[in-house]
């Protein structure tokens, strides 16, 4: 969003999302008949649930207890979901990485302790979050996101922006992005590698 200040424009805060997960949402995916396969509500507390999972002569596939659902989307790229009654416990995706299957999660059931690492790991962004000129000569504000790997070893990689308000903004972003480190995301048991999305709000006061 852009605005105009009579006054000389300081940075105020650059704030961010510990739960590193977008706004709330619903992700809809059809089949190729235009049927939907499935709605998931991605709430903007980190709590994703089916909605909607139908077969494709529109069954309704959605059960009680703790089960797997897959698909292969139109990449022919394999994708998992473990359901607890409605809600995501945990979703992957598998690509192909140097030849070998590499299994990339977007959703796993953290810990509490998990959730302050990733908080804690996240806060460190402030100190390498640098505001652009160019926004904050223009008076530009705004919230940018980003997506970014985790890999086995805490390494952060992929680091790429999902928005385009421009000025800047979402480069600033990825740079502070690329320096965070992370440790390795452990979960039932294994290291697994993490796909994140981190929201990133600029905003300028008046002085």
């Amino acid at each position: 969003m852009k605005k105009q200040f009579s006054g000389a424009a300081v940075l105020l805060v650059m704030a961010l999302c510990c739960s590193l997960q977008l706004k709330a949402s619903n992700d809809t995916v059809y089949y190729k008949n235009g049927a939907i396969r499935f709605i998931i509500n991605k709430a903007d507390n980190g709590v994703n649930t089916f909605v909607q999972l139908n077969g494709e002569g529109g069954e309704n596939l959605l059960k009680p207890g703790r089960w797997s659902y897959t698909y292969f989307d139109a990449r022919q790229i394999q994708h998992g979901y473990t359901i607890q009654d409605n809600i995501v416990a945990d979703a992957y995706w598998i690509r192909q990485r140097n030849s070998k299957p590499d299994t990339v999660f977007t959703t796993v059931t953290y810990t509490p302790e998990q959730r302050q690492e990733l908080s804690d790991a996240t806060a460190s962004l402030y100190s390498n979050l640098k505001y652009p000129f160019k926004a904050k000569e223009n008076g530009v504000t705004g919230t940018v996101y980003v997506s970014f790997v985790v890999d086995k070893k805490g390494k952060v990689s992929e680091v790429k922006p999902l928005t385009d308000l421009g000025y800047g903004l979402e480069q600033a972003a990825v740079e502070a992005a690329e320096q965070l480190a992370f440790s390795p995301v452990n979960y039932n048991g294994r290291i697994v590698t993490m796909y994140f999305e981190l929201p990133v709000t600029f905003r300028l006061q008046q002085q």
